[in-house]
Parts: structure tokens; sequence; C-alpha cells
């Protein structure tokens, strides 16, 4: 027994003579865009030698005949970077009144805005017909920040939800699509305020396109059918600047509760994300180019 040890510790001793450079380190360099939260993460990722940041996420689990996309939580694995209150929209979905999140996003020069970047929900709204307009972009990141932010899933598109006609007799409008977080069913309407330079917008104008996107969200809760009504919705304000962004936090109190009714607020303050708000589409990291 004793001599085997020996020739044991010999062989130990001599292996240790190598240099450094002949025995590779085995460190893991986590992606900057995840976080990996304890070892047991990081020894699974080994095993599967899957890539940090692939940008491609697993489809639904079972989708069988629900028009739904049950996206798998990965809160820090997204096009940008988002702060502030992101994961803590889920907490407030049972709120009586209106509540204001702010999740700022920033974009750099080497994010890509494409398809197979997105989770599988940012994926069907990307292929799906928009009923108007060119706020795509903008309807892709908003789901994309609540998926990432809040475990949101995708229940219908645009054009999936169904309506009735309105019960006054007024405009039809329509919400930008359903999800559900933590089980409670969501109307979502993602909103642009910004003007290209050199164009600005009063206190008075972002009031009054404000106080018309809350009007246009309980027109829509007024008339959307039963299979698809939903609890709330949500009011998400993409802005550029820090300009528009104060100003938006400076008129929202100035609206009357009746017509903010419970509606969760959500502020964007995008950095370098002029492909939201302008065509054609500046690559992320830039902004929109002043009008000439």
């Amino acid at each position: 027994m004793r001599s085997t040890l020996a020739a044991l510790f010999a062989l130990v001793a001599l292996a240790g003579c190598g240099s450094a450079e002949d025995s590779p380190s085995n460190t893991t360099t986590a992606d900057a865009s995840e976080i990996v939260a304890d070892s047991a993460s990081v020894d699974a990722a080994l095993e599967t030698s899957a890539p940090a940041d692939s940008g491609v996420e697993a489809g639904p689990a079972d989708a069988g005949s629900d028009t739904s996309v049950a996206d798998a939580p990965a809160p820090f694995d997204i096009l940008g970077t988002t702060s502030g209150d992101c994961g803590k929209l889920k907490s407030l979905v049972s709120a009586t009144t209106s509540v204001v999140v702010d999740i700022p996003i920033a974009f750099g020069a080497m994010d890509k805005y494409e398809r197979a970047r997105l989770s599988p929900g940012g994926q069907k709204i990307f292929d799906a017909p928009n009923a108007g307009g060119s706020s795509k972009e903008s309807e892709v990141m908003t789901y994309e920040i609540l998926f990432h932010c809040d475990d949101a899933k995708l229940l219908k598109t645009e054009t999936e939800i169904k309506y009735g006609p309105a019960p006054d007799g007024g405009a039809a409008t329509i919400t930008d699509m359903v999800i559900s977080i933590g089980g409670v069913k969501l109307g979502a309407n993602p909103k642009r305020v910004f003007k290209p330079e050199p164009l600005t917008m009063t206190d008075a104008e972002v009031r009054d396109q404000l106080v018309k996107n809350f009007e246009s969200i309980k027109a829509s809760s007024a008339r959307v059918a039963a299979e698809d009504k939903w609890e709330k919705q949500i009011l998400h304000v993409w802005v550029p600047t820090a300009t528009y962004y104060d100003a938006v936090k400076r008129v929202l109190p100035t609206i009357d509760d009746a017509t903010k009714s419970n509606t969760i607020v959500l502020i964007t303050r995008s950095t370098g994300g002029g492909f939201l708000y302008c065509d054609p589409d500046p690559a992320p990291g830039a902004e929109c180019p002043p009008i000439k």
C-alpha cells in the first residue's frame, strides 16, 4: 500500500512540473448579456456545449391547438440591454389604479435587429401582418421587453384579436397584442412619443397624444370579444430622448384617473434605438437622423 501511494505521489509531483500553459484554464466567461445564477448553471452549459448567447430560443413546449406562444423565460437574453424596473411589472398586474413602470433599453452597434435574434413570441409578431402603420419594430420590442423582464406569454397578435361593434358607435379602435403575465390576461399597446429633429413636441402635444392613447385603450376594451377579453391593458410609451421622457413624466400626473383607468403605463427611454421610430431603419446603436 505504501509503495503504491509513494508512486502515486511521485506521478503527481512530476505532473506539477509542467508550465501553466500546458494546463489550460477551465474558466467559463459569460456573455455580457447573461447572468449565471450559480455553478450548476455553468455545469449545465458546459455539458450541453451551448453557446452563451445564440440568439435562438426554445419553441413552445406543447402548442396543441392553442394559438399562444409558450416562451421559456430567459430574462437577460434580449436584444439590447434593459435596466430600471425590469421584472417589477408582474407584481403590479392586479393593481386597481394606474401605475407607472420605467424600463430603459440601450442598443449598441453590435446588436442586430433580425428574426433569429428574437424569442418565439417576438418572431410570431415579426411575421404577422400589421393592421396598419409603421410600428412593427416597436411592437416586436414591446413584446421582447415584456417577455424577458416579466415572463410574458403571447396569446394573440393584432390581427387575431376578435371584436364586436363599438357600443357607443364610436371609433373601432384595436389593441396590438394579447399577452398573459402571471396568469393574468392583458392587452398591450406600444405608442411612440416622438418627432424627428428639428421638430419638437410641447407638453400640451405630449399630453394630448397620451390622452388619445388612454381613450383608445378604453374603447378597444369595451368592444373586445369575450374569448379575448383581458383584465386590463398596458400602454407602452417609447421615447428616444431624455427630453421626451421628462415631458411624459411631467404630463402623466395631470391626466385624470378616470381617463387612465387601471392602465399600466410602461415608459421605455431607448438609446441607440432609431430603428424603432423612423423609416428607413438605421442600424441598432444609431438614432433617427434629422429631417431636411
